[in-house]
């Protein structure tokens, strides 16, 4: 199965360690290549200030935590680089690492890749011993793992693990999203450490925790976390390598996605392929010709079997360098020239599909009042309705319209009007100042009729679609 169904799961991006079941770990020898691998784990200390958005007594707020942060770090050079993940040092004003010989190092930020959530460190110190790469391809289910890390901010430590059955995972947290999953009981404290193989080469770098909704959070040898493969850790970290961002190469084109298809009530089905759901306008692939419903058979001399390969394929291009893209389209194919260009730091798909993604509910145009447009629920997936308190799920089952959104930079600017929404163009230029500090912010204001109406707020992260 390539593509892990979303639903039941909850993901974090904290800074989460995979640790050993202890009687596994006394039972079985450490490996000669895992020990030597040890050496290249650091421990990645922060100082940082995070704003976080919360909606409370009727009002949004942004309160400061500031404090210490805590995760891991992979030694990937002798001359003091040192791959990590974006969020451990997101708003750090300070960093340091903590080598396996005890020894306290200031670090510098060299490049950062939000897209991916990789970041780039270099430490002035000498001693480093660098981890080498494993091979671009995955291990099979089952195989033998070992997860490094400060584990619960105590220092470098290792775990036992297995890899996942599930080699692709699609969570819509990041723009390129390539995770993997491990298999491992799950703890606090190691982001941005090191899957490695019995023989110490990276496999990859652990950033997501997962936890199971309606259940207690799993701490048995069966829990999981998913983790960027090694493949796209080192292309991210040469990107970083250039630049203080890492730069991508996009061609404009928003793929059909399982978390818009789900908030339609439709069942996501992988088979299709790449089918091209929004051509954005001016890009690359809208000069090129391609259009809505294409589904993409080939990028330069890649034939993509779903979304994750195609945004693969695209990701190994370069800037301003003419390719070849293929589609299909009412049954043949067409070769297009296309010359992909810099990807903007976060394309969005249109409106109504943005406001699909953040709240599950989908919109369409209606006759209102007067003769005046606007925009009514279309329908609300099962899924979604379960989500729902019962007495606002009665009341969106009358199929309301959105009348006004108080976005989120408005009231957190202590601003309270709402904003009318008459269209998908209102909807539009609302919707882009919803995100604050990487969540979407939101209090929705909807008509149902007969003097019925309600409120509903929205505060969580941030989700980002298919685009390649």
């Amino acid at each position: 199965m390539r593509i892990l169904v979303f639903a039941p799961i909850a993901l974090f991006l904290v800074s989460s360690t995979l640790v050993a079941a202890a009687s596994k770990a006394g039972e079985d020898p450490l490996p000669e290549g895992v020990a030597a691998a040890f050496g290249g784990i650091v421990s990645v200390r922060v100082h940082e200030v995070v704003k976080i958005p919360v909606f409370r007594n009727g009002r949004f707020l942004r309160e400061p935590v500031e404090g210490l942060g805590a995760g891991s770090g992979v030694v990937v050079s002798a001359d003091g680089f040192i791959l990590t993940n974006a969020h451990v040092v997101a708003g750090s004003t300070d960093v340091t690492i903590g080598t396996t010989d005890g020894r306290q190092i200031g670090a510098r930020v060299v490049s950062v890749d939000e897209a991916s959530d990789l970041a780039l460190l270099r430490a002035a110190a000498g001693g480093l011993h660098p981890i080498a790469f494993g091979e671009d391809g995955l291990p099979r289910p089952g195989t033998a793992l070992f997860v490094l890390g400060n584990r619960a901010d105590l220092g470098p430590e290792v775990g036992w693990a297995r890899m996942g059955a599930h080699e692709r995972v699609r969570v819509g947290a990041r723009p390129l999203e390539f995770w993997a999953e491990v298999l491992a009981p799950v703890g606090p404290g190691d982001s941005g450490g090191a899957v490695v193989d019995a023989g110490g080469r990276l496999v990859g770098v652990p950033s997501l925790l997962i936890t199971y909704s309606g259940e207690a959070e799993r701490t048995d040898p069966l829990s999981s976390g998913l983790f960027i493969p090694a493949r796209h850790a080192r292309r991210a970290m040469n990107r970083m390598m250039e630049g203080p961002q890492a730069a991508w190469p996009w061609i404009g084109l928003l793929l059909d996605d399982p978390l818009i298809i789900q908030s339609q009530g439709r069942v996501w089905d992988p088979a299709r392929g790449a089918v091209v759901r929004r051509v954005f306008p001016g890009s690359p692939a809208s000069e090129a010709g391609v259009l809505q419903g294409d589904r993409v058979v080939a990028i330069a001399a890649r034939s993509p079997r779903d979304n994750f390969e195609a945004l693969d394929a695209v990701l190994d291009l370069k800037a301003g360098r003419e390719t070849t893209l293929t589609v299909e389209r009412d049954g043949r194919r067409i070769e297009l020239k296309i010359v992909p260009a810099p990807r903007p730091a976060d394309p969005r798909p249109d409106p109504i599909d943005d406001f699909a993604l953040h709240t599950g509910l989908q919109l369409a145009k209606s006759e209102g009042k007067e003769g005046h447009g606007n925009l009514a629920l279309a329908g609300m997936s099962s899924r979604t309705r379960r989500d729902l308190p019962e007495y606002e799920a009665v009341l969106f089952d009358e199929r309301p319209a959105l009348v006004s959104i108080l976005p989120g930079q408005n009231a957190l600017a202590g601003l309270t009007r709402r904003l009318s929404i008459l269209s998908s163009g209102d909807l539009g230029s609302i919707i882009e100042r919803c995100f604050v500090e990487e969540q979407f912010v939101a209090l929705a204001h909807w008509d149902i009729g007969g003097r019925k109406t309600l409120d509903r707020a929205h505060v969580h992260r941030k989700v980002y679609p298919v685009v390649l």
